[in-house]
């Protein structure tokens, strides 16, 4: 399993059109092949993350701009941290009776 996460800011009060852009995406993000899941996250009042988590580190490379360019899409409210970063994910347990 791999991670990328990516920083990103935010116009303070509009947090929820970040998670409304995300939602809108969830289609789209079921058809990229490899993504396991992925969060937004909100770390302040104008500062969150995406927390993208793909099957193989080749997944990660192929579904990086498709998250990227629909986020991007949410502007003029969001911009992107250049310094995005990649972890191998070591262990993981995640519950999937709910």
């Amino acid at each position: 399993m791999y991670l990328r996460q990516t920083r990103f800011g935010f116009e303070k009060g509009h947090f929820d059109k970040v998670t409304s852009v995300a939602s809108n995406l969830v289609g789209r993000m079921e058809t990229t092949g490899g993504l396991h899941s992925i969060s937004v996250v909100k770390m302040s009042e104008t500062e969150g993350q995406i927390l993208a988590f793909y099957t193989s580190r080749e997944d990660m490379k192929r579904g990086e701009a498709l998250y990227l360019s629909a986020l991007s899409g949410a502007l003029p409210f969001i911009t992107l941290a250049p310094d995005a970063h990649e972890f191998e994910v070591a262990w993981m347990w995640e519950r999937l009776d709910q």
